[in-house]
């Protein structure tokens, strides 16, 4: 297709990209990260996208053998933090098999804006849902997914801080973004940085724990 759907961060290219720049691509990553595997049906991603692998904007280099199509393995041992968010989300999806159920969420699941209702205007940047897990013996999981570029709080729609920890929050840098078994919350609300995710868990009903 012509169209390029992309977005540099402020950015073209890989050359004397301001840090700010950076810092938001390496978060964006964790963010399609977390989004895909907080999500029902089968996770695919390429091999490298777990350390950062690059194509150099290259789309379609299927006839390409050389290091435009080429895994480069010195990215991982440069990017030990993106590896470890992406095995921390790929644990977590693991242990809890509500997530990857043979059939659609339906009403085990409740959505939220950053308040009660869903924002659904065209303009729309904020969604939340909880996910019970109890058909499934499973936790809880709720998930506060801020795509603005300003700072949103949310205000938590189930249950109690106490009740609640904090397993993901993107926009905290490593290894702050993934952390199990949780940092206990301290109120209701809970500010989300921008274009950043946090996953919160409870235990449920029948989960035994």
């Amino acid at each position: 297709m012509n169209e390029n759907y992309s977005w540099n961060c402020g950015h073209e290219g890989d050359e004397a990209v301001p840090s700010d720049v950076l810092a938001l691509r390496r978060k964006q990553v964790k963010n399609l990260c977390c989004l895909l595997l907080l999500s029902n049906g089968i996770p695919m991603f390429r091999a490298g996208d777990e350390f950062l692998n690059t194509q150099f904007g290259n789309n379609n280099p299927y006839n390409q053998d050389n290091e435009t199509g080429w895994l480069d393995w010195g990215q991982l041992q440069t990017n030990q933090d993106i590896f470890r968010f992406f095995k921390g989300m790929i644990a977590f999806r693991k242990n809890h098999p509500s997530l990857c159920r043979s059939r659609f969420w339906r009403e085990d699941v409740s959505w939220y804006g950053t308040g009660l209702a869903v924002d659904l205007s065209p303009d729309s940047r904020s969604l939340a849902f909880c996910l019970h897990g109890a058909s499934h013996g499973d936790d809880e999981i709720y998930a506060m997914i801020n795509g603005y570029w300003e700072e949103l709080e949310f205000q938590i729609q189930e249950g109690t801080p106490q009740e609640w920890v904090r397993v993901v929050d993107t926009n905290l840098p490593s290894p702050g973004d993934f952390s199990e078994p949780g940092m206990p919350l301290e109120q209701i609300k809970y500010k989300v940085g921008p274009r950043s995710i946090v996953v919160l868990t409870r235990p449920g009903r029948n989960s035994g724990t």
